[in-house]
């Protein structure tokens, strides 16, 4: 099923989006490209980089990322409730950082002008303009796809087009299908057979969170002084409290007195569950899932004995949206559709999640 983006990517409304785009003919332009004996794996940090950059002036939240020699995906979270907020400064600041405005008899400046700032604030309708803007799905990826195509084509001395479409974009309607998704992006590699375990996976969010959890582990190893300084990622307690300084450019897992966060279970619980996924996909059948993991994929409505298919076919058996079917029906009905690809899967995939006692 065809479907406008802006049926369901609304200007000030909030969402959570995997957003996935591809190489022009699929060449290897940011890995090595054996037609052209031309490494270009460098050029993933580059995505890194301007992810961590557009997070820090978009009311936009990467929830989890995986950077491929051939292709991309993200999982962004739209927070127009974040921009809404900001003064008009805070505004003609942002923009003007990620759009500098040029003077022919100024030298380049990495902060925006006084003048440039104020211009802006004396002109209401502009501001209107960017905090939308600011807040947007389809800015932040052409910002983040337009700087990737034109630094590349400037290192290649080429012009023309590098991705091969506009971004797709799939729409994650609960917990249970964000969880799926973020699951399925972070064992891109592994499943690719690239890497052998999430701290092995370059380029992605897991990696970074097992970093930072690790690099916060060993300093509270410090504190207490212990001389225990060997912590890999079997030994982190699925019980622990969720840390609250996990890489802050990267939505937190739990949420914090600051930040609304994405799932409910630790970051610690996210990365243990990422971990056992991988193994089971590596055997390359179903595999049964352990008494200790069922319960964490019960609390988020998802069905235990569909998971390793869920996380390895996420990509193909959603496309527009994904969640539970009764969210799917209410998705369509919304869109103004019948019915939406994945219904079926939804029903063996999703279940309703128990109700939480608050």
């Amino acid at each position: 099923m065809t479907l406008p983006r802006s049926h369901y990517v609304k200007d000030g409304e909030e969402g959570i989006f995997h957003c996935f785009n591809r190489c022009v003919r699929r060449a290897f332009l940011c890995g090595y490209d054996s037609v052209t004996d031309h490494d270009f794996s460098h050029r993933k940090q580059w995505f890194v980089d301007r992810l961590r950059f557009l997070a820090g002036i978009f009311s936009i939240e990467v929830c989890e990322y995986s950077i491929m020699s051939d292709h991309f995906h993200n999982i962004l979270r739209t927070r127009p409730d974040i921009a809404a907020k900001w003064s008009d400064r805070e505004v003609a600041t942002r923009w003007l950082t990620l759009c500098p405005k040029r003077h022919r008899n100024k030298p380049k400046s990495l902060t925006p002008l006084e003048e440039d700032i104020q211009a802006l604030i004396n002109n209401p309708s502009s501001i209107a303009t960017y905090r939308r803007r600011l807040a947007s799905l389809s800015w932040f990826m052409a910002k983040l796809d337009e700087y990737i195509s034109r630094a590349a084509n400037k290192e290649d001395g080429v012009k023309g087009r590098f991705w091969e479409s506009r971004f797709k974009c799939t729409a994650l309607l609960d917990e249970s299908a964000l969880c799926s998704c973020m699951v399925y992006v972070d064992l891109n590699l592994i499943r690719a057979a690239l890497a052998a375990t999430p701290e092995d996976s370059d380029f992605t969010g897991v990696q970074e969170r097992i970093r930072a959890l690790k690099e916060e582990s060993l300093q509270s190893s410090a504190r207490t002084e212990s001389t225990d300084q060997s912590l890999p990622i079997e030994l982190f307690s699925v019980d622990s409290p969720n840390s609250t300084k996990i890489d802050s450019w990267l939505c937190p897992i739990s949420s914090d007195c600051e930040k609304r966060g994405l799932l409910s279970m630790t970051t610690a619980e996210y990365i243990d569950l990422v971990d056992r996924s991988g193994r089971m996909v590596i055997a390359g059948k179903p595999g049964s899932i352990d008494a200790d993991l069922a319960p964490i994929l019960q609390r988020i409505g998802v069905n235990p004995e569909a998971w390793v298919d869920t996380i390895s076919r996420f990509g193909r058996i959603f496309h527009v949206a994904a969640g539970l079917a009764s969210n799917l029906r209410t998705f369509a009905d919304r869109v103004g559709r019948k019915w939406v690809t994945g219904v079926s899967a939804a029903r063996s995939a999703f279940v309703s999640p128990p109700a939480r006692i608050t």
